[in-house]
């Protein structure tokens, strides 16, 4: 250990080069590594659940839905905006009344179980299907795209929308997280060391480390939001 020592503080200036350098693949590396949101990547095949949603992609070219809740708007205007989802990217079908009825006949003829699941009060729900699984990120693609498209009159939610929302929130949120953890460790060092300029050079070494750390996730092609969020 003794002569380790002495062969970085001896080649300190060689060290310190390397190590910005290295910072520049470790950049490329982080900003190029797929972020993976689906959960059930990480379980076995053999689980029913794993097996489920691939037979649905599979067999049926649907492994994801979302529940598109719909108020204060005409039925004809229902039937547009129905038409508009269908024509988004990865967006395989969407369920609504007039897949049963044409929408010029009542609403009242309809079976009541079938009314109420697509009816209630001023309020009606579209289902979306998507062509890939409930995490995928085409599938996210696609459910922000249905939110720019229906506006402030609906509301899309689902397994995909809650997974979509995480995304939204940890993209938001950790740089600000990271931002306090890092204010509140530099007070601290200043408060308790005598150097100034001590207390930013271990920062500085500290995000150096997490470029390093998420850089090389690039090797194993992708990394868990959970791991991302979790590693700063």
């Amino acid at each position: 250990m003794k002569k380790l020592a002495e062969f970085i503080t001896k080649h300190k200036n060689i060290i310190i080069l390397l190590a910005v350098i290295l910072l520049i693949p470790s950049g490329i590396g982080y900003v190029s590594t797929r972020v993976n949101y689906d959960i059930l990547s990480y379980l076995p095949d053999s689980l029913e659940t794993v097996k489920g949603q691939d037979v649905m992609v599979d067999e049926f070219g649907m492994g994801a839905f979302s529940m598109i809740v719909v108020e204060d708007m005409s039925m004809k205007d229902a039937a547009d905006l129905e038409k508009k989802i269908e024509a988004i990217n990865h967006v395989e079908d969407v369920l609504w009344y007039d897949d049963a009825l044409d929408i010029s006949v009542p609403t009242k003829m309809m079976p009541k179980k079938l009314r109420d699941a697509f009816f209630n009060g001023d309020a009606t729900m579209m289902i979306a299907l998507f062509d890939n699984t409930t995490s995928a990120d085409d599938t996210m693609n696609a459910i922000a795209d249905i939110r720019k498209t229906v506006g402030k009159k609906a509301f899309a939610a689902g397994m995909s929308g809650v997974v979509t929302d995480i995304k939204d929130l940890a993209l938001k949120e950790m740089p600000v997280y990271v931002m306090i953890a890092g204010a509140l460790v530099l007070l601290v060092l200043l408060i308790t060391m005598e150097s100034f300029v001590t207390p930013f050079i271990f920062l500085v070494n500290i995000g150096m480390a997490i470029v390093y750390n998420l850089g090389s996730n690039f090797m194993l092609g992708e990394i868990s939001y959970i791991t991302q969020a979790l590693a700063s």
